[in-house]
């Protein structure tokens, strides 16, 4: 979503020189439009913009902050996150403008709650349908597998629509889908709804045989494939479907062939795309019809109505469809939808941290056992080690949660009790202020309980250290600062039989290793130590590695790990060994060790792009003049250096070497 954000704003201001738009936090951008001429736009995940902000720290400013999918604010884990961010914007800039954008909600005022009180706020209440919406309900004939009649959902009165015939008798739920989907969807633009990554590539694969075997003469497709074969594995699975113009879409796949399945979808060339609840997740696709059975949000949890609804609202979309099909596979099969096919409703907005506060006598027990001694008992889950670190840098803020803005919707006995157990931890914990507002979700007791751990540290201080990733001690220095971190920050690396695994990810990621060269390297891995394997499965691990560990976990508490470090350095005067100019969280952020990598995702360039050009180019040290005159140079040579044309189509476009009336006459 930040990347499709980010092009459109691009097109909508490319007459306009003097704004830069930006989904990278780099201070550069920041400074260049607080001292010239130009304005910035910076397009954020909650955890980008913690990342600016830590780097600018008193200095940041803004003018207007746009939060969209605002409801988010009550996801577990990052919504505490994403208040966090909100609030500590806000704490730096009370003149600033705020709007948030909220679909389908009952409350969408309980979003300014928490603004001052001297603050104008409007609310704009609305849930004026802007497309035709049919719920569809497809029930087999009984005796009949190969025949499904079709009721349209009206009041509590459905009305028959007619019976669909399929070709094949569809056993098994994987078949019933793609079956279901080929037979309805025929005109194309249509999604199937699965629940995980490796379903939505088998049904995929079930309706591509369905569609015919005909091999495409398309070159976007055509291109498409080559991309997925050379920059993830030359047997993976999306590049024989795309070929017939079927696809899969998962929220771990590499971003550059992401946004170019949904091009190509909304362009028609792709008719079948097999998605997961990533859709729910904010990607701007619509389509004609939507079959969907059983649908669940993360492993066996029956989707929320308001998922459901949000899933839905891809059928048809203003400007695109004006109208879309929702198809419910099995109504009545309790086991699918447990609570039957969901109700059109608006939902409402409730914050994780209200809700976890509401909790009071477990939250209160789990603070009060969440001691610097000892890590037992976390036993009760993440959310309230997310929220518990959320109150506790409050109270030491403040002095008091009922002093913050949240309190008026709590009891004064439970905030009262909150407090009592607040306030004898707090007295323990030295970690400077700067520091713990650094580090949203991540306990000032574990912060305070691995500083304890350094000044207890016998051995050599340089042994607390990370090693540059193309150090030869790299992976062992990861592998032990991920045990340090299970062991005295939060456990959050498991099992620990993994960790080797993951801090080879996390070196490879650094190292600025194309995502096809770290599956490569697992399945030589695997190959050497004769285990056995399956590619797919494989390909999908890695993924998944790489998103939730290297770029998800590892920035949060090795970047945490790091500023404490940074604190037990100074105390132990020894200054010498902090390295200024390298920041953790960036360099996991983005999978980038070197300038010339930064600087050319600076550029705009996806990262699988950007690692491609990276191999080809000599120096590391090239800032974004330096790069765009490296491809200035050697653009015309491209055909010959066996770069992926997706890859190259996106170079020439973002700098601006495609464009026509520049006078290029470069090509693909």
């Amino acid at each position: 979503m930040v990347s499709e954000i980010e092009l459109s704003l691009k097109e909508l201001c490319q007459s306009d020189t003097g704004i830069e738009i930006t989904s990278l936090p780099l201070t550069e951008v920041y400074f260049s439009s607080t001292t010239g001429d130009k304005k910035a736009v910076f397009v954020f995940t909650q955890e980008r913009l913690h990342l600016l902000v830590n780097l600018l720290g008193e200095d940041f400013s803004v003018d207007l902050l746009i939060v969209d999918e605002a409801h988010k604010i009550g996801d577990n884990q990052r919504g505490v996150i994403l208040q966090d961010a909100i609030e500590r914007v806000s704490r730096q800039n009370p003149m600033m403008k705020v709007v948030f954008v909220s679909p389908s909600t009952q409350n969408p005022g309980e979003l300014l709650e928490d603004a001052p009180n001297d603050m104008p706020k409007t609310s704009v209440n609305t849930d004026m349908p802007t497309v035709l919406q049919n719920v569809i309900l497809a029930e087999q004939v009984p005796r009949k597998p190969k025949e499904w009649s079709l009721d349209l959902v009206w009041g509590d009165s459905p009305i028959p629509l007619g019976t669909l015939k399929l070709s094949n008798k569809p056993a098994g739920l994987k078949k019933r889908l793609a079956f279901i989907a080929a037979a309805a969807g025929g005109r194309g633009g249509t999604l199937v709804y699965c629940n995980g990554a490796a379903e939505a590539e088998d049904v995929a694969l079930l309706i591509s045989q369905l569609e015919g075997s005909e091999k495409t003469d398309d070159q976007e497709l055509l291109d498409l494939a080559d991309l997925a074969r050379k920059g993830v594995h030359r047997n993976y699975q999306l590049a024989p479907l795309v070929e017939r113009g079927v696809a899969f879409h998962y929220g771990n796949m590499p971003s550059l062939i992401r946004t170019e399945v949904e091009r190509l979808f909304r362009d028609g060339k792709i008719r079948f795309l097999a998605c997961t609840s990533t859709l729910i997740e904010g990607v701007n696709l619509s389509c004609r019809t939507i079959v969907v059975r059983g649908p669940r949000k993360g492993r066996g949890n029956p989707m929320e109505p308001h998922d459901f609804w949000n899933l839905a609202g891809r059928a048809g979309r203003w400007g695109n469809e004006f109208q879309g099909n929702i198809i419910c596979i099995d109504p009545k099969d309790e086991k699918a939808w447990p609570v039957g096919v969901p109700k059109r409703s608006r939902y409402p907005i409730k914050r994780e941290t209200d809700v976890v506060i509401s909790s009071t006598d477990e939250l209160a027990a789990y603070l009060e056992n969440r001691n610097i001694d000892s890590l037992a008992d976390l036993a009760q889950g993440e959310e309230f080690e997310q929220v518990g670190a959320y109150l506790l840098n409050t109270y030491i803020r403040l002095g008091t949660l009922s002093d913050a803005a949240f309190a008026k919707r709590h009891s004064p006995d439970a905030l009262r009790k909150l407090d009592r157990s607040l306030e004898g931890i707090s007295a323990l914990i030295n970690i400077t202020q700067d520091v713990l507002v650094r580090h949203p979700g991540v306990s000032a007791v574990g912060l305070q309980r691995l500083l304890e751990a350094f000044r207890k540290y016998e051995g050599n201080i340089e042994n607390l250290l990370l090693a540059p990733s193309e150090s030869v001690d790299a992976y062992d220095r990861y592998v032990t600062v991920m045990r340090r971190i299970n062991a005295n920050l939060y456990p959050v690396f498991l099992p620990d039989s993994l960790i080797p695994l993951h801090a080879l990810v996390v070196v490879e990621w650094l190292k600025g290793l194309s995502l096809a060269a770290i599956i490569r390297k697992r399945i030589e891995y695997q190959q050497r130590n004769n285990r056995s394997f399956k590619l797919p499965v494989l390909i999908r691990e890695t993924m998944s590695m790489v998103e939730e560990t290297a770029r998800f976990k590892a920035p949060k508490y090795i970047s945490a790990y790091m500023d404490v470090l940074r604190l037990f350095l100074t105390e132990a005067e020894r200054e010498d060994l902090i390295d200024e100019d390298f920041d953790i969280g960036i360099a996991l952020e983005f999978g980038v060790s070197s300038i010339t990598l930064l600087s050319l995702m600076e550029l705009g360039l996806s990262r699988m792009s950007a690692v491609a050009l990276y191999e080809k180019i000599a120096r590391d040290d090239l800032d974004k003049e330096g790069c765009l005159a490296w491809i200035n140079q050697h653009g015309p040579n491209f055909a010959g250096m066996d770069l992926p044309n997706l890859i190259v189509r996106e170079t020439l476009q973002v700098s601006g070497l495609d464009d026509p009336e520049a006078g290029h006459e470069f090509s693909e």
